[in-house]
C-alpha cells in the first residue's frame, strides 16, 4: 500500500503540472517554482509532506504554492488506495488508474479555468489505447458515438464546451460501450443534481459549469457500480 500511496502522489503532482504546461519543454527540464523559477530539491517534491512542511509556500522565495497541488495529491492518493479496500465492480485496474491519474488533475484545472488542454486529451487517448491494447475499440460503434456526441454539441453548445465533447469522444474509444453509456448518463444525473443544489445557495444564476469533475465522479462511480448497472439494465428487459 505504501508504494501505491507514493506512486499516486507523484503521478498526481507531475500530471497536474503537465496539465498547466503549455510547452513540451516541461518534460525535459527539472521541476521549478512558478514564481522564482528556482529548481526544486527532492525534498520539495514529496507529495503532501513537502506542501505541509513548507506551509504551502516555495522553500526558496516563500511565495504561496497553489492549494490545488495538495488537493490533487490527496484525491489521487485516496482513489489509488480505494480499490485495495473496496474491490472494483469493473475489474480493470490499469484503466482505472489511468483515468484517475489524468482526470483528477484535469478536473481541478477545469474547475479553475473552464478549459481542457488538448495535449492532456491526446495523452489520455494514446495511453488509453496502448494500455487497453485496442480491446474496446469498435470502429463502427465508436464512429457513430462520436457523431452523436457532436450532434449533441451542436444542439446544446451554449450549455456544454467542445472540450467536454472531445473528452467524451476519447472515453468512448478507450472504454467499453456500455461502460461509456453509464458514465455519460450518470454525468448528467450527478451534474444536474449538483447544479440544482448550488442554485439554491447562489444569489446569481449559474451560467458555466466545469463538467470534467462530474465526468470523473461518474467514471469512478461506474467502476464501483458497473455490475449493479448491468443488472438493472438487463433486468429491465
Amino acid at each position: 500500500m505504501s508504494l501505491i500511496i507514493i506512486a499516486g502522489g507523484l503521478v498526481a503532482s507531475f500530471l497536474y503540472a503537465l496539465t498547466q504546461s503549455d510547452s513540451i519543454s516541461f518534460l525535459t527540464r527539472r521541476s521549478r517554482c512558478d514564481s522564482c523559477l528556482t529548481n526544486l530539491k527532492v525534498t520539495d517534491l514529496i507529495p503532501i509532506i513537502s506542501y505541509l512542511k513548507n506551509r504551502g509556500r516555495c522553500s526558496h522565495c516563500r511565495k504561496p504554492v497553489g492549494l490545488n497541488y495538495l488537493i490533487v495529491e490527496v484525491l489521487t492518493i485516496l482513489l489509488f488506495v480505494m480499490p485495495l479496500i473496496v474491490p472494483l465492480s469493473y475489474d480493470n485496474m490499469l484503466l482505472y488508474y489511468l483515468l484517475v491519474s489524468i482526470l483528477i488533475p484535469l478536473s481541478i484545472y477545469d474547475f479553475d479555468t473552464l478549459l481542457i488542454p488538448v495535449h492532456m486529451l491526446m495523452l489520455l487517448f494514446v495511453s488509453g489505447l496502448y494500455l487497453t491494447g485496442f480491446e474496446y475499440m469498435d470502429v463502427r460503434i465508436d464512429f457513430f458515438t462520436v457523431v452523436i456526441l457532436h450532434i449533441f454539441y451542436m444542439l446544446f453548445k451554449e450549455k456544454i464546451g467542445y472540450g467536454d465533447i472531445q473528452l467524451f469522444s476519447v472515453l468512448a474509444v478507450i472504454t467499453p460501450f456500455d461502460f461509456f453509456i453509464f458514465t455519460f448518463l450518470f454525468t448528467y444525473i450527478i451534474g444536474g443534481i449538483s447544479i440544482i443544489i448550488l442554485d439554491l445557495f447562489q444569489t446569481s444564476r449559474i451560467t458555466k459549469v466545469p463538467l470534467v469533475p462530474f465526468i470523473a465522479a461518474s467514471l469512478i462511480t461506474t467502476f464501483y457500480l458497473y455490475a449493479d448497472f448491468i443488472d438493472i439494465y438487463y433486468g429491465g428487459f
